[in-house]
């Protein structure tokens, strides 16, 4: 008995020992169970039937053939009662086991980790991932390399390869990555591996090692593709022996380059070129004259038709034609290069010239395959057609034999196709070309007999044999075809003309060169009268294939992105547009221009006085002449603001009501306002349209962003005129509703006009729920030719309109990334001079409207959260772009978003589906807003994060009033916080991703979340969970987007997030995306200065970089390094103290220079490009120091 209640009161499932107090527990501690004989014996220890049979290899190898047997199912009976970790012990026992123990291990490991993947996935697909993971452990994966060496058994390599493959299909993208870079395939172990053949074995050392490689490739993850493929000479060992594999290998083989490396977009045109060398594609077409499986290539090719299975060989040549056609004729996913420059395109895919020089191509016109495969890759590269002409200039010698005449009609074909293509290549040649003398070589080398031929088609004709004869004519009565065509395309194509030439010259030039191509009498004289004729038959050109390829397309896209880049640059700067204006308005521009650039200029009585004695002249003419000047027009602003200071004594006067009194100087604001709304230019370029072509290379962003600040500067003197002249509607036309610097100027040009009494809800047909701005007012409003024409309404706006005016995407960017320093237009009468992104939304607009839009018109109206879209609000992350406003530094934008959050909370609490007939309330619930009770919650939950006892055990406790309530203090969330908040808010319709879970975990631990630290950083970044990859790359990716500032770094670094973070990468378990987060997160930490010497000071960062820096190989983590190191430096150099660490710094950057920016530097700025990273363009010159 008195065991029993000793058992009892220890027992956790009926007295858990974390609700004992202090004392309880020590008393538990130190309680003595009483001895007692016992007259039963005790019972025997239930012990497994497997357990003997899995203790040792002999005994497994019994277990081996039960296995084999299949007479019951033994492995669903075994992982039943175990876990099979005692498999994994076997291979850790510390020292070298035999090769048949070796074999026996690994394959029952194999059998059981691929049917707890396959058909036991259901019940055991756990057990199998952690005997996956346990195989990649140390010692395992040292016993599967040993199973390789040469010196191994068969069997055992086998077996090794075997079990390799279904670690990779078990997950692929973890434990296939972590397999890859484990493995070194230049090792001697893995080429004698790649090469261990048994004809008489159907699985075969060499079929099991194609199967190893086909478990990545077949595996549909690009990321596991693309870092194997980078490996060195993964690739290279399953091409070299192809051509002795067993047919259902080969096939296999080129199956898998064609769909998961040639077809595969992710897979880039540097990698394919490593992979498909010349001595690849040399191998590769090799198996047109495949004989099937043999130990060496030349007991291959010593077999007879008869020995070979001509089915088998069929499907080979099949597969191989489908693989090289679309890599050595496609410049989409193929190895070919577009041209920069005539005679260059030879040189760009010279090794493409080299495949076709090569031994296996030499007989190619004796083949269709070949044929076709030669005629489309010099169609691809039509540079290479004379240098691949004259290497067949020795064969070409004329004699009566059927090698000859197919050679000379495989020549004739090749000039044919170009028949269908001419007028495209001519004009691509047109483009390349430096001069019409280059034009003319290349035309005349797919019209005329190249120079290397044109003696062999002379001393054809010389031949005694008519057949001979036959066949140069025909290959001159196709380049005389060909010749008709261009000349046709010469006499009626515009294209000529943007290079300045004539048909005339280049018709010349032909006939020059005509002698030295045709040698023969009769056609020279036939080639002659073609060129005298004049060629107007456009029908002939119909057949014509003109569309660019699909690459091209993209790259001319690029080249013209680069090239209107370079444009926008060369622009001329507002002193040389105002150099060429009248020359007695310069003086007074270049002033005004000063003073649009800096406010606080001074400006002298003298120069006033100039300008107040010239300004009748100057506003109209800047207004009726140079209005299509943008820094015209802002110097028309500056003068204007400059007229209508107080402390002016000449200028206007501002009455009481704002009235223009005009009698001082004339013209007025007034008159410059109805200037602008009767010029119907003016309304052009407010809503951006097209101007006439006289303008239309004119910049519309830039003039616009200058109409829009004078008719600013207008309003703030004279608001009711503005008002009267240029209809509201019209300015919220124009408004976008970003962060541009236009976009600003018009809410502050929208606020004025507020404050005059013209409110946005004056506006006949809207109201404060129904707003809409930008192009969608077209849809409801008719606008006049002029700004002065006020717009008619001719569709009703709904409530809620502006849902569908704004952009989730964009709204959740600008969540994310919230422009913390934007301040609130009733504090700040003036746009800020900070650079704001102009992608994301505008808080100081919407917060205001989204206010309106959850609020009743009347006061005293009672609640109606049905009139209200509260799922829409939710669903179009207008209320994430709410949470992501309680990071701002202003206090009156967290005042409007917590005053939404509430009305939004309200409406939340009160809303109820609408009845649908037949389906019950709790049904329609869950139907229409399934989210509710969960976002109910989290509101709780941040709420109570912002109140006056966040702080306490616990989070105090739920308060039923809001953020209206007098608990509010105000308090701001940081970024981090925020941020975690929106990504919550967007799980709520995710359960299936399994940061839900954990959300949920975080929110349901407590009822308010500690601002002082990182949610939940240390448990989720040690998570125990399988997923834990997925739980630890969120975490990261949060913190290194959300810092923002020094108070972010602050709260990263009080939650010891670079501490863990450092000591991670280190880690060499670490998965590479996690590793590039971390970089992300450094990167953004290093453009605060402030934190690059925190850095240094607490975690001897210069140190760590210096370890990793310079040992990383890896493209994408190089790009970050350079941005590292260089925002360290110039953060150092900005302190006035020399610092130590500087030095050290700069040696850290000439080293890491020289030793990867050279050799990288093509990758790393393709990484820079697609990451839209910045790098840096120069550093400076130091000298090397050697220790």
């Amino acid at each position: 008995m008195a065991l029993d209640s000793a058992r009892t009161f220890a027992s956790n499932d009926f007295y858990p020992l974390t609700d004992l107090g202090e004392h309880d527990l020590i008393m538990v501690k130190n309680y003595k169970i009483p001895s007692v004989e016992f007259d039963v014996p005790p019972k025997r220890r239930k012990t497994s039937r497997f357990s003997e049979l899995t203790s040792d290899p002999t005994s497994l190898a019994f277990f081996l053939k039960k296995i084999e047997a299949e007479e019951e199912d033994i492995i669903k009976e075994y992982l039943s009662e175990s876990s099979g970790e005692e498999l994994l012990l076997l291979l850790e026992t510390g020292y070298e086991r035999k090769s048949n123990e070796l074999a026996v291990i690994l394959k029952v490991l194999a059998t059981i980790i691929v049917r707890a993947r396959t058909d036991l996935t259901d019940l055991f697909a756990d057990t199998g991932r952690r005997l996956a993971e346990g195989v990649l452990e140390d010692a395992p994966l040292a016993a599967c390399l040993r199973a390789l060496k040469p010196q191994s058994s068969a069997e055992a390599a086998k077996a090794s390869l075997q079990l390799l493959a279904a670690v990779v299909s078990t997950d692929p993208v973890f434990l296939g990555r972590g397999l890859v870079r484990s493995v070194d395939f230049e090792h001697p172990d893995w080429v004698q591996v790649s090469r261990r053949r048994n004809i008489k074995d159907p699985t075969d050392v060499r079929t099991c090692f194609i199967n190893f490689i086909a478990s990545f490739l077949v595996s549909n993850n690009n990321l596991l593709i693309r870092e194997l493929l980078e490996s060195k000479n993964s690739i290279a060992l399953l091409i070299s022996e192809c051509f002795t594999d067993k047919p259902q290998n080969v096939l296999l083989i080129l199956t898998l380059l064609r769909t998961s490396i040639c077809e595969n977009a992710t897979v880039s045109k540097t990698i394919k070129m490593r992979i498909f060398t010349r001595a690849a594609l040399k191998q590769l077409a090799y198996l047109y004259a495949y004989r099937g499986e043999a130990l060496s290539k030349k007991v291959a090719l010593s077999r007879s038709d008869a020995e070979v299975d001509a089915h088998s060989v069929e499907l080979v040549r099949q597969a191989l034609h489908r693989l090289l056609l679309p890599l050595t004729s496609s410049p989409l996913i193929g190895l070919v290069f577009r041209e920069r420059a005539y005679l260059e395109g030879g040189k760009q895919n010279e090794h493409l010239l080299s495949f076709l020089f090569s031994p296996p191509m030499d007989s190619a016109f004796t083949d269709e395959m070949r044929r076709e495969l030669v005629a489309n890759c010099l169609l691809a590269c039509p540079a290479l057609l004379p240098a691949y002409l004259t290497h067949w200039t020795a064969s070409m010698v004329p004699r009566d034999s059927e090698n000859w005449h197919n050679l000379m009609a495989f020549v004739n074909q090749l000039f044919f196709m170009f028949q269908n293509h001419l007028v495209n290549r001519v004009s691509q040649l047109l483009e390349l070309s430096q001069d019409m003398a280059q034009f003319v070589q290349g035309v005349s080398d797919i019209c005329l007999p190249p120079l290397g031929i044109a003696e062999v088609l002379h001393s054809a004709f010389q031949h005694e044999s008519k057949s001979v004869t036959k066949a140069a004519n025909t290959i001159y009565r196709t380049l005389r075809q060909n010749l008709v065509l261009f000349l046709t395309w010469l006499h009626t194509t515009e294209e000529l003309k943007t290079k300045g030439a004539t048909p005339k010259p280049i018709i010349q030039s032909i006939s020059k060169i005509l002698l030295e191509r045709v040698l023969v009498d009769k056609w020279l004289q036939r080639f002659s009268k073609t060129l005298q004729k004049e060629h107007t038959d456009v029908s002939l050109l119909k057949d014509q294939i003109l569309p660019p390829t699909e690459e091209q397309e993209e790259e001319e896209e690029v080249e013209g992105k680069d090239e209107e880049s370079e444009d926008s640059k060369k622009v001329s700067s507002p002193e040389a547009v105002i150099a060429t204006l009248s020359k007695k308005f310069q003086s007074r521009l270049l002033m005004l221009h000063k003073l649009s650039q800096n406010p606080e200029t001074e400006v002298t009585e003298r120069e006033l006085v100039k300008l107040l004695k010239i300004w009748p002249q100057l506003a109209p003419t800047c207004l009726k002449t140079y209005w299509h000047h943008a820094v015209v027009l802002n110097c028309m602003a500056a003068a204007v603001r400059l007229l209508s200071r107080s402390t002016s004594k000449s200028g206007w006067v501002e009455g009481e009501k704002n009235e223009c009194v005009s009698e001082k100087i004339s013209p007025c604001p007034k008159h410059l306002l109805k200037l602008i709304s009767t010029n119907r230019v003016f309304k052009l370029i407010l809503l951006e349209k097209p101007l006439n072509e006289e303008f239309a290379t004119v910049p519309l962003t830039p003039l616009k962003t200058a109409l829009v600040n004078l008719l600013l500067a207008l309003a703030e003197v004279d608001p009711k005129t503005t008002a009267a002249e240029i209809p509201l509607l019209s300015i919220l036309a124009a408004y976008r509703s970003s962060l541009s610097v236009c976009d600003r100027f018009l809410l502050q040009l929208i606020y004025i006009l507020d404050l005059g009494g013209y409110s946005i809800s004056s506006i006949w047909g809207m109201s404060t729920q129904s707003v809409i701005w930008g192009d969608r007012l077209a849809d409801h409003y008719r606008f006049g030719e002029t700004l002065g024409e006020a717009p008619q309404l001719w569709r009703e706006l709904n409530p809620g309109a502006f849902l569908n005016v704004l952009d989730k995407d964009k709204l959740l960017s600008s969540a994310l990334s919230f422009p913390v320093t934007r301040r609130c237009l009733a504090r700040s009468m003036n746009v800020e001079g900070v650079n704001l992104d102009h992608n994301h939304y505008d808080p100081c607009f919407l917060l205001p409207l989204f206010l309106q839009y959850l609020s009743s018109d009347e006061a005293q109206e009672e609640l109606q959260p049905s009139r209200v879209d509260i799922r829409g609000f939710y669903t179009r992350n207008c209320l994430a772009f709410v949470v992501g406003a309680l990071s701002s530094y202003s206090r009156n934008i967290r005042g409007l978003a917590k005053s939404v959050i509430a009305q939004f909370r309200l409406l939340s609490e009160a809303w109820k589906p609408t009845k649908t007939p037949s389906i019950p309330m709790s049904v329609a619930v869950m139907k229409q807003f399934p989210e509710r009770v969960q976002l109910n919650f989290m509101l709780d939950t941040l709420r109570n994060s912002l109140s006056t006892k966040a702080g306490e055990l616990g989070g105090g406790p739920r308060r039923a009033v809001l953020f209206g309530s007098r608990a509010d203090t105000s308090f701001r969330l940081s970024r981090v916080h925020a941020n975690f908040f929106i990504h919550s808010l967007g799980m709520l319709t995710k359960p299936e991703h399994r940061m839900y879970e954990v959300f949920w975990n975080t929110y349901m631990a407590k009822p308010a979340i500690d601002l002082g630290t990182v949610p939940d950083f240390i448990r989720i970044m040690y998570s125990v969970h399988k997923d834990f990859r997925v739980e630890r790359q969120w975490m990261v990716k949060l913190c290194a987007d959300s810092l923002n500032d020094t108070s972010d770094y602050l709260l990263l670094e009080k939650s010891r997030v670079y501490k863990y973070c450092l000591l991670l990468y280190a880690d060499p378990g670490v998965d590479t995306t996690t590793q590039i987060q971390i970089l992300r997160l450094l990167t953004a930490t290093t453009r605060i200065p402030r934190a690059c010497h925190a850095l240094t000071r607490f975690h001897a960062f210069p140190l760590w970089l210096f370890r990793h820096a310079l040992s990383t190989t890896h493209s994408p983590s190089l790009c970050y390094f350079f941005t590292i190191i260089s925002q360290m430096i110039a953060a150092f150099e900005e302190t006035k103290e020399a610092s130590p660490c500087l030095s050290m710094l700069r040696l850290l950057d000439t080293t890491f220079r020289w030793q990867k920016a050279i050799p990288h530097i093509g990758c790393v700025v393709t990484v820079a490009k697609v990451m839209h990273m910045t790098i840096p363009t120069c550093w400076k010159p130091l000298r090397r120091n050697h220790h």
